[in-house]
């Protein structure tokens, strides 16, 4: 299998990515998201198997970083939401002009979010969600273990895990409704979750049940964490994706 590193622009700024390549040439692609404060690795490599295994199997895998993160221009700092928008749709630009007819998007955590909220006014073939964010708010809310409204009058800087968090952030993800513009979408979905993982995302994964318009599969992992950080739950979580990918695009 090849794997090219690959830079491109969005918004002016210079991307980087790793296209892994099947032996037999194709038509079909998958696009990966990574989540917030990570990159196109991923927590113990996951993005890395993941896209090799999509290769093993006759896709074509492009994972890269956001406006950023990783190596990707830009300082975390100036991320916002609208960026990985942007980013997203400039990705699946570039892979559209490379050849390839079927797409689909893999997201995980806040790059689900993203995925979610790009593929609202973007037509792909079908969505992978792992641990998908399902609510700015009550993020935000959990990190700063209250209310946002005195917190955002205080800082406009904020640290979080060794990151600074700029209130522009904040302020522009909380006009965003991801259960509603997941609502919307009507594209094959797989949604995945760990039981292990914390109560936010347990309980988004239900409401995005309660919401989701066919066709659509969920599936949670006993046990599995955020990050599917164990050799296990990393193999189950990626086996049952090749699977569903495999009649699905």
């Amino acid at each position: 299998m090849l794997e090219i590193p690959t830079a491109f622009y969005s918004e002016g700024h210079q991307l980087v990515g790793i296209r892994h390549y099947p032996e037999k040439p194709t038509k079909k692609a998958v696009v990966l998201c990574h989540g917030y404060t990570s990159q196109k690795v991923e927590n113990k490599r996951l993005f890395v198997e993941t896209a090799r295994e999509l290769a093993q199997n006759g896709f074509m895998a492009f994972r890269f970083d956001f406006f950023g993160s990783g190596d990707s221009e830009g300082e975390f700092r100036e991320t916002r939401i609208s960026h990985n928008i942007r980013n997203l749709k400039d990705a699946l630009t570039l892979v559209r002009k490379m050849g390839f007819e079927k797409i689909g998007v893999l997201g995980i955590s806040m790059g689900a979010a993203t995925a979610i909220l790009t593929l609202l006014n973007e037509s792909v073939d079908s969505l992978v969600l792992w641990s998908t964010l399902p609510d700015f708010r009550k993020l935000f809310e959990q990190y700063a273990g209250s209310t946002l409204d005195g917190t955002l009058k205080q800082l406009n800087v904020y640290e979080h895990d060794g990151w600074l968090v700029e209130r522009g952030f904040v302020l522009e993800a909380l006009s965003l409704d991801i259960m509603r513009s997941f609502e919307k979408l009507t594209l094959p979905k797989l949604i995945i979750q760990g039981s292990g993982d914390e109560q936010l995302f347990r309980d988004g994964f239900e409401a995005l049940k309660n919401v989701a318009k066919s066709p659509a599969e969920f599936l949670m992992i006993a046990g599995a964490n955020h990050t599917y950080s164990t050799v296990k739950h990393r193999q189950e979580l990626i086996s049952n994706t090749i699977n569903w990918i495999l009649k699905n695009l």
